[in-house]
């Protein structure tokens, strides 16, 4: 019975893989500004998967860019339909991206190094490998379309001297990768996850997961917190994916990105 169970899951992956749309392109701007702009002009982007080359003007969270080497890097993004889940709980849809993309990477680099920077970015030890963007759509109470943009390091080796902590997977492994494998496997992650139904039991298997890769979870470090550099303590997040740290004297702070700085 678990034979059979395992085919047909494997099959309706399979199925369902084959009916996404892939648009590639050398160069452009966004791929998520693509797929947003087509979804303001009221087309149906949803299992649409837009992937580039090279991004003239990547999108990273705020205000930061996200810089890649023309081909060596995985840039694409996605529209999933998120229609089941409440606006409140749209945090739970940016834990799973986040555990996707460590379940893809642990298949290469040793998982015990890997963590999830609040709230989405992914960490080889304390240097950035990819970041996540995601815009969601929200309807009423519930939400609607999201666009998940994704950025892989993968085979560059050199990075502009004014990023902070670029790390790559062939600068971890000295080996060159497959981009389209890879992203098959972050679509295969993504897509599995996204669709089980969310439960009880579903929802506290993502929060223990992303807990157990969260960088600096229930660990002393340096932030930058109302204007000083504090050592603090995560502790948490709230229902709305804002973070929550510990100061020395006990007092608890309540976080949006714009709010706390990591000192790395």
């Amino acid at each position: 019975m678990q034979n059979f169970i395992k085919t047909a899951l494997s099959i309706v992956q399979n199925v369902y893989f084959r009916i996404m749309k892939i648009t590639r392109f050398k160069n452009i701007d966004s791929t998520n500004s693509y797929l947003q702009n087509l979804l303001d002009e009221g087309e149906n982007v949803i299992d649409n998967i837009v992937v580039t080359d090279f991004q003239t003007s990547g999108k990273g969270q705020g205000k930061n860019v996200w810089q890649s080497e023309e081909g060596k890097n995985l840039l694409f993004s996605i529209a999933l339909d998120m229609s089941f889940l409440k606006a409140e709980d749209q945090f739970l849809l940016t834990q799973i991206v986040s555990l996707s993309m460590v379940e893809v990477l642990k298949k290469y680099l040793p998982e015990e190094s890997l963590f999830i920077k609040w709230p989405n970015d992914i960490y080889f030890n304390d240097k950035k490998i990819s970041g996540v963007l995601i815009n969601n759509e929200i309807k009423g109470m519930m939400m609607g379309t999201s666009i998940i943009g994704i950025g892989l390091n993968v085979n560059q080796t050199s990075f502009d001297e004014n990023l902070p902590n670029p790390i790559s997977m062939k600068m971890i492994t000295g080996k060159d990768y497959d981009l389209e494998e890879i992203l098959l496997a972050v679509y295969k992650s993504l897509s599995y996850r996204v669709t089980e139904s969310p439960s009880d039991s579903n929802t506290s298997f993502v929060v223990q997961n992303y807990n157990k890769h969260l960088f600096r979870y229930k660990q002393w470090a340096l932030y930058e917190h109302e204007g000083l550099i504090k050592e603090m303590m995560i502790v948490g997040y709230d229902k709305f994916g804002r973070l929550i740290l510990k100061e020395k004297n006990d007092r608890e702070v309540v976080c949006d990105l714009k709010d706390i700085v990591f000192r790395i």
